[in-house]
């Protein structure tokens, strides 16, 4: 289970990070009669964020053969886990992003709406916003623990034990309702770890805006070549483009792309990149990689890959692992929530001996 694990994340690093390349880009109209294939889809990525809002769904569905084959090592709970996560529409992320104005518009220092939704097994796990630098949160904490093999009440006569000022914020937690961190209060929090210098977590900052601007173009750049100079492009007409070339080299190039996102992760290490780049040279040369790009009314619409193709056979059971990445921008505006239950992060850090 472990070796089908980290070829999945290997399969996942080359086709999830094309997709995420799909993600950032659209047209302003046609493909174009005078473009080839690779310069139609070149020039559908180059055009970001030309809309208010955006959103961007993935979408991993395995199919029953598959799903056996991932838990054929796993003991009777872990595999009924895994069967009930990847049911009823499988595994569903969706990122969507929202502004006053166009989304490539944006200077350094005005940060769109955001939310990310986590759907599994068709039921809705975690949904996070950060509104107008204010940030909430809202879990399906029954799910969680019944995953868990824990029980509320366990849980709930441990939570007793946290300081006063948490209890009504964990109290609305645990019922699936909204808890939230203020505008001023993030800030803060921001400013405080960038005082503790070059202990952990400061080092897990984010980087500054203009930093992750850089750090965008490189990627958008590097993708770029992963699609157009180390790869394939067919027109299958009726908008669809066929992307095909070899597994390592394309994977090669993702990984180089999105390295220094990796690092900015907190938690990730030069460890877990240098496994991920060890993964991708024990693929043989001789593999393959195909996977489908639509555009609709001039936009990058959506992209499928099946990650089962990265592995062989015998680890698949002669199942499938589709990959399907959906894109919009006719998405709706990020907004607030209402009945949220607000952390005192000032209180809270005092709580425990600390101050903002």
């Amino acid at each position: 289970m472990r070796a089908l694990t980290m070829t999945i994340a290997v399969g996942a690093v080359a086709g999830l990070s094309l997709t995420a390349c799909s993600s950032s880009g659209s047209t302003g109209g046609g493909t174009g009669g005078s473009k080839n294939p690779t310069e139609a889809l070149a020039a559908a990525v180059h055009n970001i964020n030309s809309g208010n809002a955006e959103a961007f769904q993935l979408s991993l569905k395995p199919d029953d053969a598959m799903i056996a084959a991932m838990n054929k090592d796993s003991d009777p709970q872990s595999a009924q886990i895994a069967k009930s996560l990847f049911s009823n529409g499988g595994i569903v992320v969706k990122f969507t992003a929202s502004s006053d104005k166009p989304l490539k518009d944006l200077k350094p220092g005005e940060n769109p709406n955001v939310e990310l939704d986590l759907t599994a097994g068709g039921t809705d796990f975690l949904d996070i916003r950060m509104v107008g630098g204010a940030l909430y949160a809202k879990a399906n904490m029954p799910q969680f623990l019944q995953l868990a093999g824990k029980s509320a009440s366990d849980v709930n006569s441990q939570l007793s034990q946290a300081p006063a000022d948490f209890q009504a914020p964990l109290q609305a937690l645990m019922a699936g309702k909204w808890v939230g961190v203020s505008a001023a209060d993030l800030k803060n929090l921001e400013q405080m770890a960038q005082n503790l210098g070059n202990s952990d977590l400061g080092s897990s900052t984010a980087p500054s805006t203009s930093a992750g601007t850089q750090m965008l173009a490189g990627i958008e750049s590097n993708l770029m070549k992963a699609l157009t100079q180390d790869a394939t492009v067919t027109d299958k007409g009726s908008g669809q483009y066929e992307v095909s070339g070899k597994v390592k080299v394309i994977g090669q190039d993702v990984l180089q792309a999105i390295t220094p996102t990796l690092s900015a992760v907190p938690g990730k290490s030069k460890a877990d990149i240098d496994k991920l780049r060890q993964g991708l040279n024990s693929v043989p040369d001789s593999e393959n990689v195909t996977f489908n790009v639509w555009l609709k009314s001039g936009q990058i619409s959506e992209l499928q890959v099946d990650l089962a193709q990265f592995l062989p056979s015998s680890q698949t059971g002669g199942g499938h692992l589709p990959v399907d990445a959906k894109f919009s921008q006719t998405a709706g505006s990020v907004s607030a929530p209402g009945d949220v239950t607000n952390v005192d992060v000032q209180k809270l850090l005092s709580s425990f001996g600390q101050g903002l």
